[in-house]
């Protein structure tokens, strides 16, 4: 019967120091998976995201791209979300031209290849040109469509940014939401300040 009691003792005792070490790992797994939940799940958005790797080493120029008269650029994600690609598309030069581009990302790319990183329901309010910047206020969508993730805020916010930049004397675009100022969409990218052309982002132009 001692022998029993002791046996019962020496159970509660690794029970009693193994429990803290679930807890801890049941925590840990739960962390993780609200974390990347975000990125694999896209709500109203085909295809998932992946985090977009670190450049280093030395970053190759975008080659010259060559335009028709009434061409240009718009860029959307490549297939796995890690970059933008430059797609040519047929738009008469008005002057509308900057409030065109913006409607044309938001249609999409009619390559089967590429994918739009802009939420669904995504509409333009309107676009104006204020101090040397380009202002794009967008509803609110752009803001509540996000995923949560690193990639889609900074490819859909880069596919605007890159499109318009691609425009002669276009240099700055701010994005707005609903006529209001953001700093962020989802954490991670500011919005507090103008931004420039980033051309690290760029894959290659179909």
């Amino acid at each position: 019967m001692d022998e029993e009691r002791v046996k019962r003792r020496r159970r509660r005792k690794r029970m009693a120091y193994l429990q803290p070490l679930l807890y801890i790992f049941i925590g840990v797994a739960a962390f993780f998976a609200v974390v990347y939940a975000g990125e694999y799940f896209i709500p109203g958005f085909r295809g998932r995201f992946i985090p977009t790797p670190s450049v280093s080493g030395e970053i190759s120029p975008v080659p010259t791209i060559e335009l028709g008269e009434n061409e240009v650029l718009l860029y959307f994600s490549n297939e796995d979300f890690t970059a933008l690609v430059a797609e040519k598309r047929p738009l008469d030069k008005t002057d509308h031209l900057l409030e065109d581009v913006v409607q044309e990302l938001i249609k999409g790319p009619t390559s089967p290849s590429l994918y739009n990183p802009l939420p669904r329901e995504t509409r333009l309010n309107g676009v104006f040109t204020e101090g040397g910047v380009v202002y794009v206020d967008l509803s609110k969508e752009m803001k509540t469509g996000q995923s949560g993730g690193t990639s889609q805020e900074l490819l859909s916010i880069f596919c605007i940014v890159d499109s318009l930049t691609a425009i002669p004397d276009v240099t700055r675009v701010k994005i707005l939401i609903d006529g209001k100022e953001e700093t962020t969409l989802c954490g991670h990218i500011d919005l507090s300040e103008p931004l420039e052309r980033d051309e690290k982002l760029i894959a290659e132009v179909q």
